[in-house]
């Protein structure tokens, strides 16, 4: 019996330390969620999808570059013979009435037919290379089309990881804004907590009324409702990031706090500077040059155009056939196709001028988007320092109303309404940190690309 007590103790030993195991926590910068939301967002995945899908586009146009070779092969048996020539054939009555005598006379002891079929079976061979020379520059313009795209498909990808930092950072730093209000409520906590121990002393010494003790519940209520709040609010928060960089939201713990803020001035870049230089500014070029080749590609189809070539054949159809060989050169000229192509080509016309005035619409409202991102920095920075004073000042009123209260010269509601103000004073200065933050890199997306 004490044997096998000693062995489930041992065994519960051994296990303890299974029990008592525990998740690894993933601890997370901002950095760190940007890149792993770069690198598991379906959206970019896709993009670099269209990049690739861009690359092998050009190398198809590339291949227009170098020889085409083919090779045909063919055997047929046909029914009755595709070629049958005798003396009925002859269209000359007398050269036909000539021959039949000359058979009647010599053929039959000679072995010959008055009939000869051709063509019943055999096996036809064929490879030939061709090269152009000469497209009328559709070549050329195809690859450099390709290329275009290329170039299209990398900048709408830029654009994509900018959206995906901003977003990133926005869900991050609002985590990190209502952790902070909850260490805003626990420092309220205590302090309605001390006051809810002092309040006991005082309705017992007569110094103030029960009534208080009800006013004090009330805002201890308020605050484990403002708490609920915030923790669920934080909960859901993290799911979305967590869905968004792909990790699990209950290992997650952010590390990066709200520090201090510099001024915005540093940051400040003229808006038709910033323009100039944005992606967006960028994709559109590219359309108005491809439109333009998409012109000279259109055009280059009723130019001349020259190609060159070889090839080699043999066949069994006729007797005592040899191989053979040959080199060509075709000159194809087209005659009927320019009425069509200028109204093609006015097309073009049509739609270069459409992005034209699509790129100068939308130069005009990002830079107008560049300017409101300024002001919003601005405008943050201001309510930075006015919550800052604000807190400042908060502070300073709920030391003197708590020093009031204990001499006696004020009531418990003033204490709460100032610990109120000095709440709020916090919740202000949190949340224009975190503003200002989403507007600067939202400002450095626009003037930093």
């Amino acid at each position: 019996m004490m044997k096998t007590k000693t062995i489930i103790i041992l065994l519960l030993i051994s296990a303890s330390p299974l029990f008592g195991q525990q998740k690894d926590t993933l601890n997370l910068s901002v950095q760190n969620c940007i890149e792993m939301a770069l690198e598991n967002n379906i959206e970019l995945k896709n993009n670099q999808l269209e990049i690739d899908k861009a690359r092998a586009t050009k190398n198809e146009a590339r291949a227009e570059y170098f020889p085409t070779v083919t090779a045909q092969a063919l055997a047929f048996d046909a029914l009755n013979p595709m070629l049958t020539v005798g003396i009925e054939d002859i269209d000359n009555a007398q050269l036909r009435q000539l021959l039949y005598t000359l058979y009647a006379e010599y053929g039959a002891n000679m072995g010959l037919d008055k009939e000869y079929s051709f063509v019943q079976n055999g096996v036809m061979l064929n490879a030939m290379v061709t090269e152009p020379i000469y497209a009328g520059g559709r070549i050329r313009n195809g690859n450099k089309l390709a290329k275009l795209g290329i170039e299209a498909a990398e900048t709408q990808t830029k654009m994509k990881e900018d959206e995906v930092r901003l977003q990133t950072e926005t869900l991050y730093w609002q985590i990190v804004s209502l952790q902070e209000k909850v260490a805003t409520l626990d420092q309220l906590d205590r302090l309605l907590d001390t006051l809810n121990k002092d309040l006991g002393g005082a309705i017992e010494a007569g110094l103030a009324m029960p009534t208080d003790q009800y006013k004090l519940r009330v805002k201890q209520n308020e605050s484990q409702l403002n708490r609920k709040k915030l923790t669920d609010g934080i909960t859901l928060l993290k799911m979305a990031l967590a869905q968004y960089i792909g990790a699990d939201w209950q290992d997650m713990v952010l590390t990066d706090t709200l520090g201090l803020e510099v001024q915005p001035t540093i940051w400040f870049q003229p808006a038709s500077e910033a323009v100039a230089n944005r992606n967006e500014s960028h994709l559109l070029d590219l359309s108005l040059k491809a439109e333009g080749l998409k012109k000279k590609m259109t055009l280059g189809a009723t130019l001349p155009s020259l190609l060159v070539g070889g090839s080699a054949n043999y066949h069994t159809i006729l007797e005592n056939t040899k191989p053979n060989a040959m080199v060509f050169a075709v000159l194809q000229i087209p005659i009927t196709d320019w009425h069509k192509t200028a109204f093609k080509l006015k097309k073009h016309d049509l739609e270069a001028e459409k992005a034209e005035n699509t790129r100068r619409d939308l130069t005009e409202k990002m830079e107008m988007q560049t300017n409101q991102a300024w002001f919003n920095l601005e405008q943050s920075w201001l309510r930075i320092t006015m919550a800052q004073t604000a807190l400042k000042d908060s502070e300073a009123n709920l030391k003197i109303t708590q020093d009031y209260y204990d001499a006696g010269l004020v009531a418990l509601s003033d204490v709460l309404e100032a610990q109120t103000l000095l709440k709020q004073s916090r919740d202000e200065l949190t949340d224009s940190r975190v503003e200002y933050r989403i507007n600067l890199v939202t400002y450095r997306q626009l003037t930093e690309q």
